[in-house]
């Protein structure tokens, strides 16, 4: 007697195991943290650890709203003050606690030559050509370096995912850390290839080993708000 063959179409079948459909997953929802005041270029304090501006707040809001909708187990942030403030309204949103994780922190664009449009207009024209001809960070003068966030980011990913198998885990982090981690799963040798909203959430599946992506620049939860700094940004 003939083997049953299993419901639905065949490609779809062996799609369950390559794209980690359903099964013991852990489904990592990787959060762009909500608009900084740095982000609009209001704070005037330490440029690398601004709070939320009142648009980021209202970001913030509709995550947890989100979150409080699907079940999500744990939620984790860098330890940089909008990440926390984001995290924060999810966690009120949820019940959950947030535990701070050192190595989700953005990746080190530099110190004095972090705004490049400071720089010589020769320089920075020599800079600017190079960002866009190699597309990593190493092109920014005094950068973490694209092998060293590389490495940092696939680590601390790794952890995440060895500590929480089968769960849904929240990790809120930043843009720069989002745009090197989709670039490691995908094998690319640059690391910006597109750019993640504030407050988007990127979802990606992890299991055996491997990673699989299943949504990038998810911001349906900003519906209604307006494009740009005014909303969606």
């Amino acid at each position: 007697m003939a083997k049953a063959e299993p419901p639905g179409e065949a490609v779809a079948y062996y799609f369950r195991d390559l794209l980690l459909i359903g099964g013991d997953a852990t489904r990592l929802y990787l959060v762009r943290h909500a608009q900084s005041q740095g982000n609009r270029g209001e704070y005037e304090g330490d440029e690398r650890d601004p709070p939320l501006s009142e648009v980021g707040r209202e970001q913030a809001r509709r995550l947890g709203e989100r979150f409080r909708r699907q079940k999500i187990d744990v939620i984790y942030s860098s330890p940089l003050r909008r990440t926390r403030e984001t995290a924060g309204y999810i966690a009120s949103a949820t019940g959950l606690g947030v535990i701070p994780k050192t190595d989700l922190r953005e990746v080190e664009l530099g110190r004095e030559d972090h705004n490049i449009r400071l720089l010589p207009a020769a320089e920075q024209a020599k800079v600017e050509q190079r960002i866009i001809a190699e597309g990593t960070w190493d092109a920014f003068p005094g950068s973490e370096g694209s092998a060293a966030a590389r490495e940092r980011i696939a680590v601390v990913v790794g952890e995440i995912v060895a500590a929480h198998p089968g769960k849904r885990v929240v990790i809120v982090c930043h843009g720069a850390f989002i745009q090197t981690f989709i670039s490691v799963v995908l094998d690319l040798p640059r690391d910006f290839v597109f750019y993640p909203f504030n407050s988007s959430i990127n979802s990606v599946r992890a299991g055996g080993g491997r990673y699989v992506i299943w949504r990038l620049n998810d911001i349906s939860h900003l519906d209604g708000l307006p494009t740009g700094f005014g909303g969606i940004s």
